[in-house]
């Protein structure tokens, strides 16, 4: 998608919704969720997503990375920093049925030498982790009509944060409150490309969350990359209010 096409979703989106059209506040958020929603500028999202769709790339068969060079070779991509969805070998549903038209991987190291600005992008990020603990970083890239189903991710297999960047299309995070008892309205939070947002504590174990799926008119050219750390921390269940 464009990066004009990606500012036309985003002001379409957020006339739909007045919440998204107003100042982000901390107010409207729950208590233990943060979002910073411009904290990478245009040349950091650029080389962000150009490492982090070179390393998804480089995962799949030689017969795709040949269609995408293919593909190249004629000119047709212009500004886009997406490729059109049949170039990607997405897979259609993850094993727990939680994720809808996706590729992924986990991410040991960047490649910061041969780039100053993405070795700065991510020094950046990194000062934001609420923890300096070990963490994890996994790659998530969605398709125009891919989806994240409500869930809390595995308790057992990370800690108490997540950190999220978004990339590409503006896409919107649901949260929903787990508790049967108290009923609650979904927070629905618009997540713009180079936004960063953390869960953690509360928000992290008592609310599901889910990236709902584009709507009919943005569906085309839709494409979301998500990169998301997580600390390896075990939960310290004592200091939560469940």
């Amino acid at each position: 998608m464009s990066l004009r096409l990606v500012a036309q979703s985003t002001a379409l989106l957020c006339r739909r919704h007045s919440l998204w059209s107003r100042p982000y506040s901390t107010a409207d958020f729950p208590a233990d969720f943060h979002l910073l929603p411009d904290f990478f500028d245009i040349d950091e999202q650029n080389v962000l997503l150009a490492a982090a769709l070179q390393k998804l790339d480089s995962m799949e068969p030689r017969a795709m990375r040949r269609r995408r060079k293919d593909y190249l070779a004629l000119g047709r991509h212009a500004d886009s920093k997406f490729l059109p969805d049949e170039l990607y070998q997405f897979e259609e549903g993850h094993f727990d049925g939680v994720i809808k038209r996706y590729r992924e991987m986990h991410v040991s190291s960047w490649d910061e030498a041969e780039s100053p600005t993405l070795s700065a992008a991510l020094e950046r990020l990194r000062s934001m982790f609420p923890t300096k603990h070990d963490t994890q970083t996994h790659l998530l890239h969605l398709a125009s009509d891919g989806e994240i189903l409500p869930h809390v991710d595995n308790v057992g297999a990370s800690g108490s944060w997540i950190l999220g960047v978004s990339l590409g299309a503006a896409r919107v995070l649901r949260l929903e409150f787990m508790a049967e008892d108290t009923p609650a309205k979904p927070f629905e939070i618009l997540l713009p490309s180079g936004s960063v947002y953390i869960q953690r504590d509360d928000v992290r174990y008592r609310y599901k969350h889910s990236i709902l799926p584009a709507s009919p008119p943005l569906m085309q050219g839709s494409q979301r990359l998500s990169i998301m750390v997580r600390d390896r921390t075990p939960p310290n269940f004592d200091t939560l209010s469940l």
